[in-house]
């Protein structure tokens, strides 16, 4: 962690260097592109996900929850709409609206796993029918992530409203599976229900606490990607001004407090600084994709101030220094990926 923090300080000529290589012929890229611009998690939440889930050591209830913060922890960043519902009973828990990974976080964390196990029956088919209402306000392609165990004890059979529903959409609407059924039954009703349309994805829900099998189903579920050929960008000019990079200064959530660990990276940028007396500084800070624009814009100012005040903490006037935050507006490398994200909550020390 250390040696990677100190590689975090790097000079201009470093990044020039770089930016060279970089613009020697065509270049190409992978493009994430949504399966779907709307996604709908649909779970169960009666009494027969209160049972234990096998050998998992929790209910099904809990193992769901799980495995739908790990599978929202992974989607890549879309411009695609997310909502969560229930059924047994049925209740609108967050209507489809743009995906933010924090708010869908809290909204699938709020679905209760303390489940009564009695009095709770399984009225699959008529939480469809609940269902049907917010879907038919949707524009474009929908994709119906169902959290389901293979219960079904009460109301209108759910395969023939399944079936009703994917007559009236057509190709628009795909009903995906989680499956936490345990019984031969239990699998073949989940079966019969994936087996009305042949876009269907079953997962199992103890395999998708496995990072490989998780991915797949994402990507099987959510995206699909394809790669772009696009010309190489002019050479950049020469450089004309010194920037020091710090591509790694990590923060907790809605914090702009620096950590402990990162002080002897800042109090060596203090040095560099020191050794460059009457240059003015520009601290800019900069976010990832994740969140609104407007918070980001809000969360980068506060961290590049905390950097600000750090340096002046460590002697270097504060007329030097003009901190500044960019948000999400200007992402350095990959928003697609997990590193590229992290890659990008950074700030930049600007020599002018």
């Amino acid at each position: 962690m250390r040696k990677f923090m100190k590689a975090a300080i790097v000079s201009l000529c470093v990044v020039a260097l770089f930016g060279v290589a970089a613009t020697a012929g065509a270049q190409t890229e992978i493009v994430i592109e949504p399966k779907a611009e709307n996604f709908v998690f649909f779970v169960d939440n009666s009494g027969s996900m209160a049972f234990d889930y096998g050998k998992a050591g929790m209910t099904k209830a809990e193992a769901a929850r799980e495995a739908l913060a790990a599978i929202n922890n992974d989607i890549p960043g879309m411009d695609v709409n997310a909502g969560a519902y229930t059924f047994g009973p049925y209740k609108e828990y967050s209507p489809a609206r743009p995906f933010n990974r924090e708010a869908l976080a809290g909204t699938l964390s709020a679905i209760p796993t303390d489940i009564p196990v009695f009095g709770r029956m399984t009225p699959m088919g008529d939480g469809l029918q609940s269902l049907n209402a917010p879907l038919s306000g949707l524009r474009d392609r929908i994709a119906v992530i169902a959290v389901a165990d293979g219960e079904s004890n009460w109301g209108p059979e759910p395969r023939g409203i399944m079936q009703g529903m994917y007559d009236s959409y057509g190709d628009k609407i795909c009903f995906h599976f989680i499956s936490y059924a345990q019984t031969p039954s239990e699998k073949a009703f989940i079966d019969d229900l994936a087996g009305l349309n042949a876009c269907s994805v079953v997962a199992d829900g103890a395999s998708l606490m496995q990072d490989a099998y998780r991915a797949d189903f994402i990507e099987r579920v959510f995206y699909t990607t394809r790669e772009v050929t696009v010309a190489a960008p002019a050479p950049p000019p020469a450089p004309a001004e010194e920037v020091i990079v710090f591509s790694n200064i990590n923060f907790d959530f809605d914090s702009a407090v620096i950590k402990a660990e990162y002080a002897e990276l800042l109090k060596e940028a203090a040095r560099m600084l020191k050794a460059r007396p009457g240059v003015k500084v520009a601290v800019e800070g900069h976010t990832c994709n994740i969140g609104p624009a407007d918070y980001n814009m809000k969360l980068s100012q506060r961290r590049a101030q905390a950097v600000a005040d750090f340096l002046v903490r460590e002697g270097i006037s504060r007329d030097r220094l003009d901190a500044g935050g960019f948000g999400l507006t200007k992402p350095t490398f990959n928003n697609d990926t997990r590193e590229g994200r992290a890659l990008n909550r950074r700030v930049e020390l600007r020599l002018q």
